[in-house]
């Protein structure tokens, strides 16, 4: 009986621990919060209170999907990443903080897993939001409407969030081929490239999950709002509004959910 008290004992202090670093890295993810310039948090407290909330739960298992598999060739320049360092972010609904980077490429958020070199894939599921703290930004999975894929869910950054209408701006980069000469003869390599690809806009009425491209002509962006359209197109002369440009598609959004 006493050897059983022993061990007991010994695994609950062992999940205070765990606890206690759990709350640190809380504290770490609540100074960078407020915007891209924010406290650094102490890289090692983040790592070690990582590994320690991955090893002693499953919540993040029940939402990865594979690891990272794709490695990309020593010609390559540039980086799929907007970001190219993990930053701290909560993913609901699980709850909880890792750290998380964007891969615009494919598309795809990865985890810093257990082991240090681990990569690992998110799986992509309805409502699911990641709140990336260091810069500020918050990632939706929504689904495309009118997408030639079926159950197209994809990653969306969120620029104004309403009941009514919510705007978001989707980040893309493509991988290109080029070829470079050669110093000294004639011949030419074949490097490839990550270029970014011009960012789109997209709204989601009453989040219902579904994201619908937002046209760069007025005429078709006035369809999408039939019972609307008058007050829209008077205030999109007036204000001189560009279809185009992030901080006029913000500030349209915000008056087509005041009318």
């Amino acid at each position: 009986m006493k050897t059983i008290h022993t061990k007991t004992t010994f695994k609950h202090f062992k999940y205070f621990i765990v606890f206690c670093l759990l709350l640190s890295l809380e504290g770490f993810a609540q100074q960078c919060k407020g915007g891209s310039y924010g406290l650094k948090p102490p890289a090692d407290g983040i790592d070690l209170a990582l590994r320690a909330s991955m090893d002693f739960d499953n919540d993040l298992n029940s939402v990865v999907v594979r690891n990272q598999g794709i490695v990309y060739g020593a010609n390559t320049i540039g980086s799929p990443y907007k970001q190219e360092s993990f930053a701290t972010a909560k993913i609901a609904p699980v709850g909880k903080v890792y750290l998380v980077r964007y891969n615009a490429l494919m598309d795809e958020m990865e985890v810093k897993g257990a082991e240090k070199d681990d990569v690992l894939i998110i799986s992509k599921k309805r409502s699911y939001v990641i709140n990336q703290h260091s810069n500020n930004v918050t990632y939706r999975v929504l689904e495309k409407i009118d997408s030639e894929k079926e159950n197209d869910l994809g990653y969306y950054i969120s620029l104004e969030d309403d009941d009514n209408i919510s705007l978001y701006r989707k980040e893309c980069k493509k991988l290109v081929k080029r070829k470079k000469a050669t110093y000294g003869n004639s011949a030419s390599s074949v490097t490839t490239e990550f270029k970014d690809m011009r960012c789109e806009f997209y709204i989601e009425k009453a989040h219902n999950g579904h994201a619908i491209k937002l046209p760069k002509k007025k005429k078709a962006l006035l369809a999408l709002f039939p019972d609307k359209a008058d007050l829209i197109n008077t205030f999109i002369k007036k204000n001189r509004i560009k279809l185009n440009k992030e901080e006029s598609l913000k500030k349209l959004i915000k008056y087509i959910n005041t009318i």
